[in-house]
C-alpha cells in the first residue's frame, strides 16, 4: 500500500472556487507559468499538444491553460476525489481524474507535464519525477515547483516557516531539486525561485507591495532564496 501524506477525512485546505480572492490571486500567479510554457514549447505544441497537470487541486491552473492555449488537449490528476470533482466543475468537463503521482499509468505521453506545490506532499519523489519521464514524449516539458529548503524566509523565521507542515514530507533546497531532476536525465530550461511570501511583514500592506509586485512583474528569478523552487525541464 502506497503511504500518503493527505488525510481524506479531514477538510481540504485546497477546496475553492474561481470566484474567490484566493483563486484570483492564485490566477496572477499562474501568469508566470504561463509565460515560461510560451518561453519553452513549440507553437505547435501549444496549438495542439498535450498537457497533464498532476496535482489539480481545484483546477485554477487547468482553467487559464484553457484561456491560454485553447488547441491543447487536457488532462489531469488528483489524489482527493473532493477535488477532481472541483477541477471537472471547473473545466466543464471529465478531464480530471483520481490518481497517486507516484504510481500513475495514463498509458498516454504529453508534450507537458505540470505540477504545482505538490512533490514535497510525496514521500518517494523520485518515483513521482520517473513517472513523468516515462509520460512525457521525447523533447516534452515537465514545469514544477515546490517550497525551497534554502529560501531567505526559512533563515529568518526558522521552525515557524510555513513551509514546515506535517504534510510536507519531502522538503529540499532550490539546487537539491534541481540536482534531482538532472540525476533523473532531464535537462534544466529554467531553475529560478519566487520571493518573499513567507516572511509576513513581508506579504502584508504596506511592505508587502514590494513582494507583490515583484511577483506580478517576475514571478521568479534565476536565484537560490525565494520562496518557491521553480523549474522547467526537457526530457530527452
Amino acid at each position: 500500500m502506497i503511504k500518503v501524506s493527505v488525510d481524506l477525512a479531514q477538510p481540504t485546505p485546497y477546496l475553492e472556487t474561481v470566484g474567490t480572492l484566493g483563486a484570483f490571486k492564485r490566477r496572477l500567479t499562474h501568469r508566470h507559468y504561463i509565460r515560461l510554457i510560451r518561453r519553452h514549447l513549440s507553437s505547435d505544441q501549444m496549438k495542439s499538444g498535450k498537457l497533464l497537470d498532476v496535482g489539480t487541486g481545484s483546477g485554477t491552473f487547468l482553467a487559464e491553460a484553457k484561456r491560454n492555449f485553447p488547441g491543447m488537449v487536457l488532462g489531469g490528476l488528483e489524489y482527493d476525489d473532493r477535488l477532481v470533482a472541483q477541477t471537472n466543475t471547473v473545466l466543464g468537463g471529465p478531464i480530471c481524474r483520481q490518481g497517486n503521482a507516484e504510481t500513475f499509468d495514463l498509458g498516454s505521453q504529453f508534450d507537458l507535464i505540470t505540477s504545482f506545490q505538490v512533490i514535497e506532499h510525496l514521500y518517494d519523489p523520485k518515483a513521482f519525477v520517473a513517472n513523468c519521464i516515462k509520460h512525457l514524449l521525447p523533447g516534452g516539458i515537465l514545469l514544477i515547483t515546490t517550497p525551497n529548503l534554502g529560501c531567505v524566509a526559512k533563515m529568518v523565521m526558522k521552525e515557524k516557516w510555513h513551509g514546515f507542515r506535517d504534510d510536507h514530507v519531502s522538503l529540499k533546497t532550490a539546487q537539491e531539486w534541481k540536482a534531482q531532476m538532472v540525476s533523473a536525465g532531464l535537462t534544466p530550461l529554467y531553475c529560478g525561485t519566487t520571493f518573499f511570501s513567507g516572511i509576513p511583514v513581508l506579504n502584508r500592506a504596506p511592505l508587502g507591495v514590494l513582494n507583490w509586485s515583484l511577483l506580478l512583474g517576475f514571478g521568479s528569478l534565476p536565484w537560490s532564496g525565494g520562496e518557491a523552487f521553480v523549474g522547467v525541464f526537457r526530457a530527452s
